[in-house]
Order: C-alpha cells, then structure tokens, then sequence
C-alpha cells in the first residue's frame, strides 16, 4: 500500500475541517486512492519502449532520406514517404496505448511529406491538406495533444499554399492564418477539443503570426495589438494562462511596431528594445494582476 501524496493529504484535512467530509469518510477516500493499483510495470516498459522505436523510427527514416534522397526517383521517393507513414499508422494500431496519439501525429508529418513530394508544383497546399486531413483523423481516433500543433502547422501550410496557387498578395495569407486561428478559438470556446490550452495556445500563435503579413505597417500593429486585446478579453472570460501569454506577447510586439511607424524610423535598435522591455513588464504586472483572484 503506497501513502497519499502530501498535497492529497493536505486536501483531505481541509475538507474534513470544513465539515464537508466526516473522519470517517476521509480514511474511506484515503484508503481507496492507496489501495488502488497503479499501470503494471509492463504497461509502462511498453509505453516507453514505444515512445523510443517511434523516435527511433523516425530517425531511421530521416537517415535513408538524408543519406539516399537524391539517388531515387521522384517516384521512389513519393512511395518511400508513404511506406513510413503506413508503417506508423500500423505501428499506432498495434500498440494501441498512450504513443498511439504520438505515432499518429508522426504519420501526419510524412503523409504531409509524401503529399509535398507527389505534387511538387505545389508542395505547401498539397503538404497542408494531407497532413492536415491525417492529424485530425489522428485526434478523432485517439485525442493527444501531440496532433494539435501538427494540425496549425498543416493549416498554415494550405493557407501559404492556397495563397500562392491563387497568386494573392501576403495580406490574404495573414487573413487566412487569423481565421485559423478563429477555428482553433472557436473549438475551444465549443468544447470540441479535449486539449484547450494547447489548441488555444496554437490558435493565438497562428492569430498573432497572421497580423504580421499585412503589407501596410499600419494594418499590421493594429491587427496584432486586436489580436492581444482579443486574448485579454478570453481570458477574462476562461482563465487559461496561454491566452494571457498571447495578449502579452501580442502588446509586446505591437508597441514598439507602432513607434517605429509613428516616427518614421528614427527611433534606433536599442531605444525600441528598451520599450518593448517596458511594455512587456507593464503588461505583465497587469496580467499578474487579473490573474490574481
């Protein structure tokens, strides 16, 4: 029988003070969490060893490519990517525990690849939706945190590539790399996602990423300095510390933008720094104190 961890402890002494549990119930709860068995010691040499054939197959992969890229064919190569991205599907079904999320997510980098490879006249649109495809169809058959960020970068892919197919100017590639990042809020905001923090730190990145490709200096901080008041505003309304993160990151970054525009760019390096140095702490100390309840 294993003993409680002191903050359980802690917690469970707090509750009985309150009146919330009787003694009686506190040892009850306490001797269910200490007679429970935790993951066989199996279960975790396989998760582990998992997680290190996956590295290993990776590597693997990335050494034939290296090593052996330019001596196969375009032909040979587009089957080479598919045949890694088959056998970590394969690999991810057979093991069926917690590196499944991962070998998923991997199998969505080399699909991506293996798209890139096929349609070389195109490589980040057809890049971008197949890698996009696979790592939400890697979420929705096992949830891991791994497949989100692979997903933003697969979508910031199809949007450069979109772009480019249409031969857009690079405002339309920051327009479509801030509603990414509204998607990404949006499947937050409804509960879609079971990772939110991460999917909400993926779509600040991609918002905030985006307001920097308009051409007009003007346009750009505005669009970045909205981009953080927008964070500001949802983390007032749920409290995860990444969007406080982006709002501060996000006002850091237009300020100094700003007095380089409104002064014509006399301000030199060093002035710039020391206000974005200015502004980043002032913008935290007022993060610390929302955050403070």
């Amino acid at each position: 029988m294993t003993r409680l961890a002191h903050g359980q402890e802690r917690a469970l002494g707090e509750l009985v003070s309150a009146g919330k549990l009787s003694a009686r119930d506190a040892n009850t709860v306490r001797d269910a969490l200490t007679d429970a068995d935790p993951a066989p010691l199996r279960h975790r040499i396989a998760e582990v060893l998992g997680y290190v054939g996956g590295a290993l197959l990776l590597a693997g992969a990335a050494l034939i490519v290296g090593m052996s890229w330019d001596s196969f064919s375009h032909a040979g190569r587009v089957w080479l990517l598919i045949a890694v991205t088959v056998v970590l599907v394969g690999a991810s079904v057979a093991l069926r525990n917690r590196v499944t999320g991962l070998l998923l997510a991997l199998a969505a980098v080399t699909g991506g690849l293996a798209a890139s490879a096929a349609f070389d006249t195109h490589p980040a649109l057809a890049g971008g939706i197949a890698a996009l495809i696979l790592a939400v169809a890697g979420y929705a058959a096992c949830p891991a945190v791994f497949a989100i960020p692979v997903a933003g970068i697969a979508g910031g892919s199809l949007v450069v590539g979109l772009v480019d197919l249409l031969g857009a100017s690079p405002t339309w590639t920051g327009v479509g790399l801030v509603v990414l990042g509204v998607v990404g809020a949006s499947l937050v905001a409804f509960d879609v996602v079971r990772h939110r923090a991460v999917t909400a730190g993926v779509a600040t990145a991609l918002a905030l990423i985006g307001a920097q490709f308009p051409e007009h200096a003007f346009v750009v901080y505005c669009a970045t300095l909205a981009v953080a008041l927008v964070c500001f505003a949802c983390y007032l309304a749920d409290r995860m510390p990444i969007l406080l993160i982006g709002g501060v990151i996000g006002v850091t970054i237009a300020v100094p933008e700003a007095v380089w525009d409104w002064t014509r760019g006399t301000v030199n390096a060093a002035v710039l720094v020391l206000i974005a140095g200015a502004v980043l702490l002032l913008a935290g100390g007022i993060g610390l104190r929302i955050h403070r309840p």
